[in-house]
C-alpha cells in the first residue's frame, strides 16, 4: 500500500493509536518523573489536591448535607470556593459524593471525553490526526485535564451533538437543550442545525431559544451568582475583556474615564461584536461556498468556531476552554488544502492562530522569557482578537446557501432602496 492509500485510510486508527501511546507515556512519566513536573513540561500551573476544579462539586455536595449553603459558605471545599454552577449541578447534593469520588469520576470524564474525540472526525487522515494530537495533548488541553474541569463533560455533549446531526435533528435539538442546561455556552452551538432547510431551522432554533429563556427565567439567581462568582482571570485566558482588564489602569487614563466604567466594561464586548459583524457580513458577501470535507466535520467546525466566538463575546474564559477547537481541525485541515488559493490561506492562517493560542502560555511561564512576559501576552491577545475574526469569516462562508441567498436578497433591496430614494 502506498503512503498516500495509507495517509487516507488510516488517519483515525493513527489518531487513536498515537493518542493512546501518549497517554500511556503521561502515566509513565508520572511514576518515574513525578506528577507535578510532568504537568510543568507543558508548564501547566498545577494545583492541588488532583482535579481541584471538579472538586467545588462534591466539595459542596458535603456542605450541603450538613446543612451549610454552598452559595453562601463552602467549608466543604478544599480551598473555600463558593459554589458557582448552574442549577443543574446542584442534582448531585442530592446524592452520597463526596471527595474520594473525585478521582474516579474524573477519570471517568476523561476517557468520555477521549471517545468522543475518536469517534466526530469524519475522512480524516494521517495528517490531519498529527496535527489534531497539537491541540488535543496542547498547553490549554492539558490544563483542562489537569483541573478535572467539568467542561470535559460538556466536550462530550457537544460531540454526541455533532455525531446525532447525522441521524435527526429532533434528537440533535434535544441534545443541544441539555447540553445548554448543563453549562450555558453550548447553546452557541446550535449553528450545527445549520444543514437543514431554512424553515426547519428556523423552527428548531426557535424551540431550543424558548427553552433556554425559560430556563433562564426559571434559574435567574443561580445563573446570575454563576456569572458574579466565576473567577476571572486576566492571564492564561481569552475573550474581548482579557485585554483591557489586565491594562485597566492604562486605558482609564488613556480615555479619562474611572477603573469601574461601564466604558471599560463593556467597550470591549461592543468592540469585539463590531469585529465579528463585520467578518461575518464579508463572509456572507461572498459568493462563493467551501466545500466540505463532509457534513459531520462541518457540523462539528460549526459547533468548535460558535462556542469560541461565543464565548469571546462573553468576556473571560480560562484557556482550557481552547479545548473546543479540537473540533473545528477536521474541517480546518480539509480547507487548508483543499480549496482554492485565497481561502487556502485564510485556513492556513486560522489553523496557525488556533496552535498559537493553544500553545501560548508554554512561552508565558517559561523563566527564559520572564522579562518580556507582557510582549507574550500581548501576542497572545492579538492572536486571540484574529482568531476570532477568522473563525467568523470562514463560518459565515461556510454557511448553506438559503442563507448566502437571504443575505444577498437584502442587501440588493437595501441598495435598490437607497437608489430610488437618491433619484426622489
Amino acid at each position: 500500500m502506498s503512503f498516500q492509500d495509507a495517509n487516507e485510510k488510516y488517519g483515525k486508527v493513527f489518531l487513536v493509536a498515537s493518542s493512546l501511546a501518549i497517554g500511556l507515556v503521561i502515566l509513565l512519566l508520572f511514576k518515574v518523573y513525578g506528577y507535578d513536573e510532568t504537568w510543568k513540561l507543558w508548564r501547566v500551573p498545577v494545583e492541588h489536591p488532583q482535579f481541584s476544579d471538579f472538586r467545588l462539586i462534591p466539595g459542596s455536595a458535603e456542605s450541603f448535607r450538613k446543612g451549610i449553603e454552598p452559595t453562601q459558605r463552602n467549608p466543604g471545599d478544599p480551598h473555600k470556593r463558593i459554589f458557582n454552577y448552574p442549577a443543574f449541578w446542584r442534582l448531585f447534593f442530592y446524592t452520597n459524593i463526596t471527595q474520594n469520588d473525585t478521582v474516579w469520576i474524573v477519570l471517568v470524564m476523561l476517557v468520555l471525553f477521549f471517545i468522543s474525540v475518536f469517534l466526530f472526525p469524519q475522512d480524516i487522515t494521517i495528517m490531519d490526526s498529527m496535527a489534531m494530537l497539537f491541540v488535543i495533548f496542547s498547553p490549554a488541553s492539558m490544563m483542562l485535564y489537569e483541573r478535572g474541569n467539568v467542561d470535559l463533560i460538556v466536550f462530550f455533549l457537544c460531540a454526541a451533538i455533532v455525531l446525532s446531526t447525522d441521524y435527526s435533528p429532533y434528537i440533535t435539538s434535544a441534545l443541544v437543550i441539555f447540553a445548554t442546561i448543563v453549562k450555558l455556552f453550548p447553546f452557541f452551538g446550535v449553528t450545527v442545525l445549520l444543514k437543514e432547510s431554512k424553515s426547519k431551522f428556523i423552527g428548531f432554533f426557535l424551540g431550543c431559544l424558548g427553552v433556554l429563556v425559560t430556563y433562564l427565567f426559571v434559574t435567574w439567581k443561580s445563573v446570575r451568582a454563576s456569572w458574579d462568582l466565576t473567577m476571572r482571570g486576566n492571564e492564561i485566558s481569552y475573550g474581548a475583556n482579557v485585554l483591557f482588564l489586565r491594562y485597566s489602569q492604562y486605558f482609564s487614563r488613556l480615555l479619562g474615564v474611572l477603573q469601574s466604567s461601564p466604558i471599560l466594561k463593556y467597550g470591549p464586548i461592543i468592540l469585539a461584536f463590531v469585529l465579528i459583524t463585520i467578518a461575518g457580513l464579508f463572509g456572507l458577501a461572498n459568493p462563493m461556498s467551501l466545500t466540505s470535507s463532509s457534513a459531520r466535520n462541518l457540523a462539528a467546525f460549526r459547533m468548535g468556531a460558535s462556542i469560541y466566538i461565543g464565548t469571546f463575546l462573553l468576556g473571560n474564559n480560562w484557556d482550557y476552554r481552547l479545548a473546543f477547537l479540537i473540533l473545528v481541525m477536521p474541517q480546518i485541515l480539509h480547507w487548508s488544502k483543499n480549496t482554492d488559493k485565497s481561502h487556502i490561506f485564510t485556513a492556513r492562517g486560522v489553523l496557525a492562530l488556533v496552535l498559537v493560542s493553544c500553545w501560548h502560555f508554554v512561552f508565558w511561564f517559561a523563566p527564559s522569557l520572564a522579562g518580556v512576559k507582557e510582549y507574550v501576552f500581548v501576542i497572545d491577545e492579538i492572536t486571540n482578537w484574529m482568531l476570532v475574526a477568522g473563525l467568523t469569516y470562514l463560518l459565515s462562508i461556510s454557511m448553506p446557501d438559503w442563507m448566502k441567498e437571504q443575505f444577498l436578497f437584502l442587501r440588493k433591496k437595501s441598495s435598490l432602496s437607497d437608489s430610488i430614494g437618491w433619484f426622489k
